[in-house]
């Protein structure tokens, strides 16, 4: 873990026990805005589990998702016999376990970390079983940013990463003179 990431998870903690305090001032409140307050303290509460509980290849894909729900991009997703068209980003969490829940457009992922292998094309992942017996594939409206993959460059050392695309990896490697 780096310094910003011990930083973050500081901050998340801080603010975390602010909401968690605020929200048991509010039990016995039944409104929209002392719902999102325990929305903010999930959501929170997801963020520093992001950064503490799952493998950076997850991470990567995440805070990409995260950025593009900010900036509001749409993100597809094929699995199985599933295929939700591009659409908005709702709720994305981590909860106990490496388990990772993304919501977008009518549909609700949730695949558990440890259980996957990442493969990274510039404008979509892969998601496979590590008996490769299931396949999710995320297709993004925005293909991963440059700086992104620069900071995220300790992914190439994961054991879950199976394929990084060359458009990709060329940001990996060092400026030649």
């Amino acid at each position: 873990m780096n310094h910003h990431d011990q930083v973050l998870l500081e901050s998340f903690e801080r603010i975390y026990c602010l909401l968690e305090k605020e929200t048991q001032n509010l039990t016995e409140i039944k409104s929209a805005y002392a719902e999102k307050i325990r929305q903010w303290e999930d959501e929170i509460k997801a963020y520093a589990m992001m950064i503490e509980e799952i493998s950076l290849p997850a991470r990567f894909i995440l805070e990409h998702i995260l950025s593009l729900k900010f900036k509001s991009g749409q993100m597809a997703v094929e699995a199985e016999n599933i295929t939700q068209g591009f659409s908005g980003i709702g709720d994305i969490l981590v909860e106990k376990f490496g388990i990772i829940k993304i919501s977008t457009g009518n549909l609700q992922l949730s695949w558990r970390d440890e259980l996957y292998n990442y493969l990274f094309y510039p404008d979509k992942v892969e998601l496979r079983t590590n008996d490769e017996r299931t396949t999710i594939k995320l297709f993004f409206s925005q293909q991963f940013d440059g700086k992104d993959i620069q900071r995220f460059s300790a992914v190439t050392e994961s054991r879950q990463l199976l394929y990084i695309h060359p458009a990709l990896k060329k940001y990996l490697e060092p400026c030649q003179p």
